[in-house]
């Protein structure tokens, strides 16, 4: 949702390459403001597109379905922030998130945030049939979201995971958190505590293989 850096656009590249390996008939529906350089061949992110493409899932997604929100951008605490063509635009508030997400309370959601201080965003997002992954807790940040970098490495620690797909979505966060971990000793930056929610109606399924919760079972 940020222009001022590639890593966003590659992240929502990098989470779509994982969905459409485990299941090619995904509906994917993808929002970026993109750097100088990158192709602008998708809607901006802005607060009213995502409330056009969060409207459109809430009226599509059945119960029976599986949705997944990826928001990757730079951010400040209580604030996940959108800029396009270098301009600052209104940001992503808790409260914008969970009124967008409320219509899917009933669809089993898996919610990524990689974004400075996104912990902050677990309270407000909690529901049963949801699982919240954030990249730090409330106070903290990440690091390496430089303009010419590949990825965040939250994003990349999840969706650049060996073998992702085989594993639950409670063990890809505890692998994700292992690799976040061991950069950040190695580059010797502060621990930025990446943070899991799961729902109570939600641990069965966070429990499944993510090739399996990914691919929603079809109609009777």
């Amino acid at each position: 949702m940020h222009s001022q850096s590639k890593v966003f656009r590659n992240d929502v590249l990098l989470a779509e390459k994982l969905v459409k390996d485990i299941d090619p008939n995904a509906l994917m529906l993808k929002l970026a403001n993109p750097a100088r350089d990158q192709s602008a061949d998708w809607p901006q992110a802005t607060l009213e597109n995502f409330a056009l493409v969060m409207s459109k899932m809430a009226e599509v997604a059945r119960p029976r379905d599986r949705v997944l929100l990826l928001i990757s951008t730079h951010s400040n605490p209580g604030l996940l922030n959108i800029n396009a063509g270098g301009k600052h635009l209104p940001p992503l508030t808790p409260q914008i998130l969970s009124n967008a997400l409320a219509p899917l309370n009933d669809v089993p959601t898996l919610v990524v945030l990689s974004a400075c201080y996104s912990g902050a965003f677990i309270e407000p997002l909690k529901a049963p049939n949801r699982v919240l992954l954030t990249a730090t807790d409330a106070r903290r940040t990440t690091f390496n979201c430089q303009y010419k970098g590949d990825h965040t490495p939250f994003a990349e620690a999840l969706f650049g995971q060996a073998g992702a797909e085989n594993r639950s979505v409670t063990d890809w966060m505890g692998e994700a958190q292992k690799s976040i971990a061991a950069q950040e000793r190695r580059r010797k930056v502060p621990a930025s505590q990446p943070r899991i929610f799961v729902g109570d109606e939600a641990k069965a399924w966070a429990n499944q293989p993510l090739k399996n919760w990914l691919q929603a079972p079809k109609a009777p």
